[in-house]
């Protein structure tokens, strides 16, 4: 039978390895930073009448703004 301190070592390395995932993750996955209202530059013709901007930042580390729309 596992003693307490097996139990609180296993969860202490479940909660690590739960952290290092979520940094996996980041490093991986563009990651939204912000909104903006206005966007300027490229060469994309939108659709009329975004509500708004959804800053991204890439794993690269650029920044990008994706429109979104109301429904």
């Amino acid at each position: 039978m596992a003693s307490l301190d097996d139990v609180v070592t296993s969860l202490q390395n479940g909660v690590t390895n739960v952290g290092l995932l979520v940094q996996a993750i980041r490093s991986i996955f563009p990651q939204q930073t912000g909104t903006s209202s206005v966007a300027t530059a490229g060469a994309a013709t939108l659709p009329a009448n975004p509500v708004g901007f959804i800053v991204v930042s890439l794993p690269n580390g650029t920044s990008v703004k994706v429109p979104y729309y109301a429904s």
